[in-house]
């Protein structure tokens, strides 16, 4: 199939699927739209103060919640008081044309930006078929790429320069080059590729050093990747305004690798079809069809030592950023986007291969993988919408002990909030984030709350609790990061004993401690109640008690228990409910946290 009928099809595929998205701004979305209308009104690169009031009305009639947006405090001064973003502005540079036609138009701005990523997309494409093949085309373009063809972000920006880069390393560096020294303008870490393009031309040709094509390619593409740190050193006196977003120091293995390992933001838990195909292509000793096809073993060193050295530099710029589980995405990491284009040298290996065998295969893992990704990935669906992902509940839920994410991974998937906060657990306590701190409780409500072990007690440390038949088996949380704590969250230290002695006496670890579903309590008037267990045998967690507060029950079968404070482990109250009546329980004032236990 001729390449332009392939870019018609997936063309019209990307516009079916952006017509049945709104537009939205997402993550640093409203950055690069500030950028672009300042452009747009011919002003910039920076912010001039006097500008932010007409930049704001006019973000405001695209999105009304927009005009209590603070530019001021989301952006840094130069010396001369004006204003940049933290992201640099190229992208939205390229945007500012865009945005004419839609003023002209009367359209949402954010239609230039989608506008310019199928414009990148499309070259993209259009360079990968022939090197690539339809199938791994397929693999790589129908994948979570698409969820960002409509959104005011430079994933797709730098997904497609990625490509272009690889996929003409050997052909025409120069144009490689240039395509890495225009995604590092807004990740500098880039730069390194356009190193590793050029040392891999001069390799495979010593003439290539003073060829013009090769370099003018690098002159250009260095001249892009430097306006990076230039412009923000003569204004900032810094490099990069991203350096403040980053962590110092050696990061942990666990960082390095979470882009592909993690359940939840990984490629693993997001795209495991193509990390399947690349083992496989890795692996791969079958017969080629025509000996004479098979590609060199030099041509595969090379271009593999270039996606490799690359890999290097992104999992590192990766692990050293201060903010691994992002916001404004389905639940993937961005960060892992880049990772997919550098399989293009192998799969461009693979295609010259011919092996009939392996196109089987791959086309039936393009088919699967698109099949998958357009239903998880379609642009409309909601941001952090995909959280946590299939394997990473299964794994937390059924096998918790086998995965042991980064702590703000796991904190913020399970609590959907910001920032590192402990405790946080998995809806039936099978696994838990603990975080000691002095004079306060390290355990959920209504988790049974363990003896912590030694190792978990210094204050900062953070720990997992992982549910075993009998208890829970302890590990240290990987990573550097410390937890904030949840001190209305947890057991107050003074009721941990108490609690635990009434737990074991209904056998906790039978019980069902998931909450969200239903439980025997009718109606709880008055108070917060949190039932863990069944109709037989229940333990109720009540809390907030307000004057004339009552519990009401209806058991199939005959129940007694009592009601305790958990603060003192004092028996309130022995209660009684009859077989197949409504069973109303008073709750008296005073107490900050009770138990009610029946059986």
């Amino acid at each position: 199939m001729r390449r332009s009928y392939i870019l018609c099809i997936a063309g019209a595929c990307a516009v079916s699927l952006i017509a049945a998205s709104p537009q939205r701004l997402v993550g640093d979305g409203r950055e690069y739209l500030a950028q672009a209308l300042n452009f747009a009104s011919l002003h910039g690169p920076p912010l001039r103060p006097r500008d932010l009031g007409e930049i704001q009305l006019e973000m405001a009639r695209f999105d009304p919640t927009l005009a209590s947006w603070n530019i001021r405090d989301a952006t840094v001064a130069d010396s001369r008081r004006n204003l940049d973003f933290q992201h640099f502005w190229f992208y939205a540079l390229l945007a500012a044309p865009g945005v004419w036609l839609t003023r002209l138009l009367d359209l949402p701005p954010t239609l230039a930006f989608t506008g310019l990523n199928l414009v990148f997309i499309g070259l993209a494409l259009w360079t990968a078929i022939p090197r690539i093949g339809s199938a791994a085309s397929v693999l790589l373009f129908a994948s979570p790429i698409i969820w960002w063809i409509d959104k005011a972000h430079t994933e797709v920006f730098t997904f497609s320069l990625l490509v272009v880069a690889f996929a003409l390393i050997e052909e025409r560096p120069w144009w490689s080059m240039i395509a890495a020294g225009a995604a590092a303008t807004q990740n500098p870490p880039i730069a390194a590729v356009l190193l590793f393009i050029w040392l891999a031309a001069v390799s495979r040709d010593r003439s290539a050093v003073v060829d013009r094509r090769v370099a003018t390619g690098a002159l250009l593409g260095l001249a892009l990747a430097l306006l990076h740190p230039i412009y923000t050193f003569v204004h900032h006196q810094s490099p990069s305004l991203l350096l403040s977003a980053t962590r110092r120091g050696l990061p942990s293995l666990a960082s390095v690798t979470a882009v592909i390992t993690d359940p939840a933001i990984g490629l693993i838990g997001n795209f495991p079809v193509f990390l399947i195909v690349v083992l496989a292509a890795l692996a791969w000793r079958g017969p080629a069809a025509n000996a004479a096809t098979a590609p060199p073993a030099a041509w595969r060193r090379r271009n593999a030592a270039v996606a490799a050295g690359a890999a290097v530099v992104f999992f590192i710029s990766f692990a050293r950023t201060t903010n691994v589980h992002h916001g404004g995405t389905p639940g993937m990491s961005r960060y892992a986007i880049w990772l997919i284009p550098l399989a293009v040298p192998l799969l461009a290996g693979m295609q010259e291969v011919r092996n009939h065998g392996w196109r089987r295969f791959l086309w039936a893992a393009a088919i699967a993988s698109a099949t998958i990704s357009v239903a998880a990935f379609r642009p409309s669906v909601p941001q952090n919408s995909r959280e946590p992902t299939a394997l990473a509940s299964f794994l937390w839920t059924r096998l918790p002990s086998l995965n042991n994410p980064l702590p703000e991974v796991f904190s913020e998937t399970e609590l959907h909030l910001d920032d590192l906060w402990v405790p946080a657990a998995t809806a039936g306590c099978e696994k838990v984030l603990l975080g000691v701190t002095p004079d306060a409780g390290a355990w959920p409500i209504p988790c049974y709350p363990a003896p912590v072990p030694e190792m978990c007690q210094p204050a900062g440390t953070l720990c997992y609790a992982n549910r075993t038949k009998n208890g829970y088996r302890f590990a240290h949380a990987p990573g550097e990061a410390a937890g904030k704590l949840r001190s209305d969250a947890v057991w107050p230290v003074d009721a941990a004993p108490h609690v635990r002695r009434i737990y074991e006496a209904w056998d906790w670890p039978t019980l069902d401690f998931d909450t969200t579903k239903p439980g025997p309590v009718q109606e709880a008037a008055g108070v917060s109640a949190v039932a863990l267990g069944s109709a037989d045998r229940f333990v109720v967690v009540l809390r907030d008690v307000r004057p004339a507060a009552v519990l009401r029950l209806q058991p199939a079968r005959q129940r007694r228990g009592v009601l305790v404070d958990a603060l003192t482990g004092r028996t309130v109250a022995d209660e009684e409910c009859a077989e197949n009546r409504a069973c109303t329980i008073p709750l008296p004032e005073g107490f900050t946290i009770l138990l009610l236990a029946m059986r």
